[in-house]
């Protein structure tokens, strides 16, 4: 009997050892802990009605909020640059417009530009990218029931804004459709080209004149040559 007891004990001391074995022999494996990446999420530009309110921008101004610019400071630059057309605010001009539009401005000032502006009801922004991919801005302003167009290249370092007026042709919004960004550089192109034909009395009939009207006026009549830049709107009924 003490016998069996002996090998049921060896038995049971066996199995414990094997299982004491069994279980130690694997190393426990301990992951890494998982780095975590923040990302910073940059804040969306304020919209430009909430700019507009913040500084105090003329409410005459629209801009489709689809348009604007992403970058917040660009969004302000162009605000306060048509803001400050409005309002005739020169110095503010002076140091926004490239050097050779600042000599127009001046013959605007003398013109009478702050009562011109006072009879503004509303300016249309519309905001694109010229034939090079730089940037541009068409201003649309309403006179009454009277539209002038002026388009201007634009330039934002992040510090400071440069507007560039570029040539405007009297009577020009009659001529654009779909896109007027893209309509104006497609007639800017089609007017180069007409002018550098030899047949210089074409180029009338890019500015709504018929072939009738053409032939019937003097011959001493050149063509119109290219637009003019005069820094800001034609004068109404111009």
């Amino acid at each position: 009997m003490n016998l069996i007891n002996k090998s049921i004990l060896t038995t049971l001391l066996s199995s414990s050892v094997l299982f004491s074995l069994g279980c130690g022999g694997e190393e426990e494996v301990v992951e890494a802990p998982k780095t975590i990446k923040t990302v910073v999420k940059k804040p969306k530009p304020k919209t430009t009605v909430q700019l507009m309110d913040e500084l105090s921008i003329d409410n005459r101004i629209f801009v489709d909020e689809l348009e604007a610019p992403r970058e917040e400071k660009s969004r302000i630059a162009l605000l306060q640059f048509f803001d400050a057309m409005l309002k005739s605010d020169v110095a503010s001009l002076k140091n926004s417009i490239s050097m050779g539009d600042r000599i127009e401005l001046e013959a605007m000032i003398n013109a009478g530009l702050s009562e011109y502006m006072n009879t503004v009801t509303r300016l249309d922004l519309k905001i694109g990218l010229d034939p090079s991919g730089s940037d541009c801005v068409m201003g649309v302003f309403e006179i009454g029931m009277d539209y002038q167009v002026q388009l201007w290249g634009f330039q934002f370092d992040g510090q400071k804004s440069t507007f560039t007026s570029m040539p405007t042709q009297p009577n020009l919004v009659d001529t654009l459709s779909g896109n007027w960004i893209t309509s104006y550089f497609a007639l800017i192109d089609k007017q180069t080209q007409i002018a550098l034909q030899p047949d210089a009395g074409s180029s009338y009939i890019l500015a709504g004149e018929t072939d009738k009207e053409t032939n019937s006026g003097s011959q001493d009549d050149g063509p119109s040559g290219p637009p003019s830049r005069p820094g800001g709107p034609a004068t109404p009924g111009h």
